[in-house]
């Protein structure tokens, strides 16, 4: 495929079941393979998109990016409206905390590390940290009073799960943004059957299919009208 296509955030999740049973839970969230990265991210992006369409009402579609494509951000997570003006478009890098760390002190070591890495730049996306502990949720509440500033990001967030009795399935993703100030959370239910109903495309979109993977791109007159308004103006 050339040109940008945009995921169903479904067939993100397929890709990473995929993933997910080749390698086994381990070596999925530890695995410096990068195709096993990409999982990984793509697994947090999944439920951040339930919770952006919970918060918005409106589907979002993302875009992910190999390293050597483009260094950052991870995603783009895109949501279309008829009227093209009315696009909103959410950069996002993504870091993990993961079931194998030991202590908070490491959980906060990698963000400080994600703030530090771009130094006094201002950057123009966000960061989004996916809080895969049995401490999540004190860990996040840690997180919202030590880090003093989103800088140099446009805004600090955490997305982790809440698992149904049992442990197996996932039951909620919350999400919270806790930079800048004040801080908001959003809780999607998965069994809501709300924010996994398709909306219809707009009529600058068109689908394309890849065996069971969904895509969506821009049409080609659409592109070119855009090429000429800018040539334009």
């Amino acid at each position: 495929m050339t040109g940008i296509f945009f995921a169903h955030p479904h067939t993100l999740l397929d890709q990473v079941g995929k993933v997910l049973e080749k390698v086994g839970s381990e070596k999925f969230f530890t695995s410096p393979d990068e195709d096993v990265k990409k999982a990984r991210e793509g697994f947090a992006a999944y439920f951040f998109t339930l919770t952006l369409k919970k918060y918005l009402g409106r589907d979002w579609w993302l875009a992910q990016y190999d390293q050597a494509e483009r260094a950052h951000p991870d995603f783009d997570f895109i949501s279309f409206a008829e009227n093209p003006n009315d696009m909103k478009m959410e950069p996002v890098e993504l870091t993990g905390v993961y079931p194998h760390f030991k202590s908070f002190d490491e959980a906060l070591k990698v963000v400080e590390k994600k703030q530090k890495q771009y130094g006094n730049e201002q950057l123009k996306f966000s960061l989004l940290i996916f809080v895969n502990h049995k401490e999540s949720e004190e860990w996040i509440n840690q997180l919202r009073n030590r880090i003093s500033s989103e800088k140099p990001f446009l805004s600090i967030w955490t997305i982790h799960l809440r698992f149904k009795k049992g442990g197996q399935q996932v039951g909620k993703a919350v999400a919270q943004r806790i930079a800048p100030l004040p801080g908001l959370r959003v809780e999607a239910d998965t069994d809501d059957p709300e924010i996994h109903k398709r909306q219809p495309l707009p009529s600058y979109m068109e689908q394309h299919k890849e065996g069971k993977q969904t895509y969506i791109t821009f049409k080609a007159e659409f592109i070119d009208e855009m090429r000429k308004k800018f040539r334009t103006q």
